[in-house]
């Protein structure tokens, strides 16, 4: 069994995420995430080619502390965020007042998230004041905020699936094509 089957087994068995597959190296899944009443995609990466031994009690550990997060915490993480884009795009502007017609915090929404070892990776969409990009922000192990990027769509259409089976009958059906 490779590494990335057992760590695919122990989230399963953890039951911390719904539809828990192994996929490119990483596993993925599914969960409700409580903190910010959202429906999320889960990545848990042991970066196998940066460190070949994974650690499958770290990685669960990790996902584990950030799936708890508590409402305020979450809340001040989101504010957190805002405030530091705000600062950003204050200082790229000229002295021209910006009115945006929906407040960042209102707009901001998670869209997936990363698990590392010693990290969590957040995806945000930001559809009114950030159309074309992603939002991403970095929390070390105590899901402290570490680091923010606003990055470019690539243009590649990203398609999601409920199973493995949707994206095999998907595939199936555009090689008929």
């Amino acid at each position: 069994m490779t590494q990335i089957a057992q760590l695919r087994d122990a989230i399963a068995a953890s039951q911390l995420l719904q539809d828990v597959e192994a996929a490119d190296g990483f596993v993925v899944g599914s969960v409700r995430f409580q903190a910010a009443a959202a429906d999320i995609h889960v990545n848990v990466d042991p970066e196998l080619d940066d460190r070949p031994e994974m650690d499958v009690n770290a990685l669960i550990v990790n996902t584990q502390r950030f799936l708890a997060m508590p409402v305020v915490q979450w809340q001040q993480l989101v504010n957190d965020i805002v405030l530091e884009v705000e600062d950003a795009v204050e200082e790229v502007e000229d002295d021209a007042e910006v009115q945006e017609p929906t407040d960042l915090r209102d707009d901001l929404r998670l869209h997936s998230v990363a698990v590392f070892s010693d990290a969590v990776l957040l995806s945000f969409v930001a559809p009114q004041q950030f159309p074309q990009c992603w939002v991403r922000a970095q929390l070390c192990e105590e899901l402290a905020l570490e680091d923010i990027s606003i990055d470019e769509d690539d243009g590649v259409e990203t398609i999601e699936f409920k199973s493995l089976d949707d994206m095999l009958d998907n595939l199936s059906a555009n090689n008929d094509k």
